[in-house]
């Protein structure tokens, strides 16, 4: 169906006509965004070629069937040019022929010509799972290519909270080391910590100034392997490159956002992240009350808090602690977590002391040690590998006629300090990591 675009839509102008599928066309019609024509392109071309073959007996019957055939198939030609662009995306430059359903594909056929020519990708063997590869049939993988990586770790950072607002470091090798002022490292009374031990001193005209040098420290990121696979129904395969592309780039990026940050909350750095929770860094606060969340245990953790962190931080609590938060009272008996205004018959704004709160399964229950965080995740590093690797066998699951799918990440995360650190005062400790005990 054709439509006459009101407003700019996936790269086209106002006032552009495009052809679309007639649902996706009242869609466009009904949010305003175009409007139906009556003038149908491919109508007029069909009846003028009709008219023609009426006129033209001495044309013979063939000519004139191949001739009308041909306009009418540049007509559709010139209609998918213009849908292909809403399906696809500007990604895929509007060419279904180049696109993750089709790079897909390319893997399944085990193509590294076709994959190596067209998008650019190379095949990486593991020899360090030659046992896997055995069971497999599969030894190595192919690199996603750089813009199918994008799309697909926007939908990775769509789905999670901690990537989008962490410290993410490009790693081009196996590993990264990074050297980082020594803030840690408790100083003498009146010298603040935040400037790695670098001291000012107030001195008389023409007396000897004294000398301090900064120190710094160094971190290691590892791309540590994040792997994992599904399968798929054969038919799936060849019945829909987009049914392909929608289902295994929406699991592909949901499995990676959440097995991430699980490690980036709760890893335990041995093969993979060192998360927030088990970190030496975090602050702990001990409940006031066995299984409850109470006031003063919100104000405790906010006061361990990195005082630079405040205006950055946000907190993190298992559903499980839902009915604690909405019951959350001051001194005074009033509920800071709904506000008067809200009342109980509208949803919840999820926010903690003017900080978003986001709930999280991948937190302990309620009770437990860290069923609720105050964070700082842009004083978490992660360091991305920069590549995703896929690889395709049908030898698995061949009797249940199943394509398997392996995908596998590279990828390290660790908090920037690895300690709290002690404030000029030699007591106060805080930490960009804080959680309830």
């Amino acid at each position: 169906m054709f439509v006459e675009l009101l407003k700019e839509f996936l790269g086209k102008k106002a006032g552009e006509r495009i052809h679309v599928a007639e649902a996706e066309a009242r869609q466009l019609i009904a949010g305003g965004v175009a409007k139906a024509v009556g003038d149908d392109p491919i109508g007029p071309l069909v009846t003028k070629a009709m008219e023609s073959a009426l006129s033209g007996f001495t044309r013979g019957l063939d000519t004139i069937v191949n001739e009308t055939l041909k306009q009418f198939g540049e007509a559709q030609s010139q209609a998918r040019k213009h849908a292909v662009p809403a399906i696809f995306g500007a990604g895929g430059n509007g060419d279904p022929r180049k696109s993750f359903g089709d790079w897909l594909l390319a893997c399944a056929r085990n193509d590294g010509r076709y994959l190596e020519k067209h998008y650019g990708s190379n095949f990486v063997a593991w020899q360090t799972k030659a046992a896997l590869g055995e069971s497999s049939g599969v030894t190595g993988g192919y690199t996603v290519p750089p813009e199918l990586f994008e799309q697909l770790m926007t939908i990775v950072a769509e789905m999670a909270f901690i990537r989008p607002r962490a410290f993410v470091l490009p790693m081009a090798s196996a590993s990264l080391q990074i050297p980082y002022l020594d803030i840690t490292t408790a100083q003498s009374p009146g010298v603040s910590p935040f400037f790695g031990g670098l001291q000012m001193y107030w001195t008389a005209e023409a007396q000897t100034r004294q000398e301090t040098e900064p120190q710094f420290k160094q971190m290691e990121l590892k791309a540590w392997e994040l792997s994992g696979y599904c399968v798929s129904s054969n038919v799936l395969l060849q019945d829909s490159i987009m049914g392909l592309e929608k289902f295994l780039m929406t699991l592909f990026a949901k499995s990676i956002a959440w097995f991430e940050e699980y490690a980036f909350l709760q890893g335990n750095g041995a093969g993979k992240p060192q998360g927030m929770l088990t970190a030496g860094a975090t602050l702990l606060k001990n409940r006031d009350t066995a299984n409850e969340v109470d006031f003063n245990d919100v104000a405790t953790m906010w006061s361990k808090l990195l005082p630079s962190s405040w205006s950055s931080a946000i907190w993190v609590f298992s559903p499980s602690v839902v009915p604690q938060l909405l019951q959350l009272k001051d001194g005074a008996n009033r509920a800071i977590f709904i506000s008067i205004d809200q009342g109980v018959t509208k949803s919840p704004v999820w926010s903690l002391l003017g900080r978003p709160a986001f709930p999280s399964e991948k937190l302990p229950a309620l009770g437990t040690k860290g069923d609720l965080m105050l964070i700082d995740p842009a004083l978490y590093v992660v360091g991305d590998r920069m590549q995703i690797e896929i690889a395709a066998s049908e030898h698995v699951n061949f009797l249940k006629n199943q394509m398997t799918w392996r995908v596998v990440e590279r990828v390290d995360g660790q908090p920037w300090i690895e300690k709290p650190i002690t404030l000029q005062d030699g007591a106060t400790q805080v930490s960009p990591f804080v959680a309830l005990n």
